[in-house]
């Protein structure tokens, strides 16, 4: 999970990381395991906005249908 996953591609792309093709960010490291990187607005997990201000990142907020998902679950943050 990151919070800015098209600087972790471009960052991937430099270091000539061979992505796996599909619509995700998706790689295998050097022992092969497969690496999905998701963009924290886009996942349901959250963090209380205290945490997201102790590491410095106040700014992070979730997507349109990340906050559908926490709502609907009634994990809506208030």
């Amino acid at each position: 999970m990151v919070d800015d996953k098209e600087a972790v591609r471009r960052t991937l792309a430099e270091a000539g990381v061979d992505m796996l093709p599909g619509p995700f960010l998706d790689f295998r490291d050097p022992w092969g395991n497969r690496i999905e990187i998701v963009g924290y607005d886009n996942i349901q997990f959250t963090k209380a906005p205290n945490v997201l201000r102790g590491m410095g990142l106040p700014h992070l907020g979730k997507n349109e249908k990340a906050t559908k998902e926490l709502t609907d679950k009634g994990m809506a943050m208030a």
